[in-house]
């Protein structure tokens, strides 16, 4: 949290139109001063820079790596766009230096990324993406008071491709050295929160029933997949275990990032 804070606080000296103008050369494509976003636009970040994180420790752990290597360019591109879907709001203030952070952020994260990953450059990547997705969450937390239900159960969906990412990318990490000293209570903390989301997005009323619950269906499925997977890969199983953990992963973050789509278009 020191560092947190003594990086928020440098950016929130600068002026807010200083930072706004200057975000678009340190991400590398412009990032517009936006209306205010939905939830999901945030937490989509978050997601994101799992979803990175999970790519490259495959790929050093030998995990399915030819299709994690093959994946990553896409996930980064992915992450340069939904940086520019959330934009920078232009008030209030607080939502706009919070997402100013964001981006300037997410920039230094997706140039590390796009170098490579050695012992050193994972655990840097690692510290930063507690970064990104701390200020991602409080956004979205921000945001969430500020939409209709319809845009807050979007971004609950996202929140668990968000969740099923990080749980596939503890399991892969601890030996790419993206896993952390924490490791076990941060895979019970994605665990229980992605519990909480499908039983959240389960209780909604749903405006389009019967396709959103087929959708849920499937990420609850998947989900259980996951939980399998990571309790018998905690247990010592190896490449087998990791590689039906990662699938599983993958398939409930799609899932619920359909969900959450689905969500959204409700709303038009």
């Amino acid at each position: 949290m020191t560092r947190r804070r003594f990086a928020a606080r440098l950016v929130q000296l600068a002026a807010g139109a200083w930072i706004a103008a200057r975000l678009a050369p340190v991400v590398g494509r412009e990032v517009a001063v936006s209306p205010v976003p939905s939830p999901a636009a945030a937490l989509r970040i978050a997601a994101l820079v799992e979803r990175v994180l999970k790519l490259q420790a495959q790929a050093a752990r030998d995990v399915l790596a030819a299709r994690a290597r093959r994946a990553l360019p896409a996930a980064l591109r992915d992450m340069e766009a939904a940086m520019r879907t959330l934009g920078v709001p232009a008030s209030p203030a607080e939502l706009h230096e919070r997402a100013a952070i964001l981006a300037l952020l997410v920039a230094q994260f997706r140039a590390r990324a796009a170098r490579g990953l050695g012992r050193d450059a994972a655990r840097d990547m690692g510290d930063r993406a507690e970064e990104i997705e701390w200020e991602a969450e409080r956004i979205a937390a921000f945001l969430d008071a500020r939409v209709d239900a319809s845009r807050s159960l979007a971004g609950r969906a996202i929140d668990g491709a968000w969740r099923a990412e990080r749980i596939g990318r503890l399991l892969v990490s601890p030996r790419a050295g993206l896993g952390g000293a924490h490791a076990d209570d941060a895979l019970a903390a994605a665990k229980a929160a992605l519990q909480a989301d499908l039983e959240a997005l389960r209780a909604a009323a749903a405006p389009e029933a019967s396709r959103m619950r087929a959708e849920l269906q499937v990420a609850e499925n998947q989900a259980a997949f996951l939980f399998a997977a990571s309790w018998r890969g905690s247990k010592g199983q190896a490449a087998r275990e990791l590689e039906f953990a990662v699938k599983a992963s993958d398939n409930a973050a799609e899932s619920l990032q359909r969900l959450a789509a689905l969500w959204e278009r409700a709303l038009q």
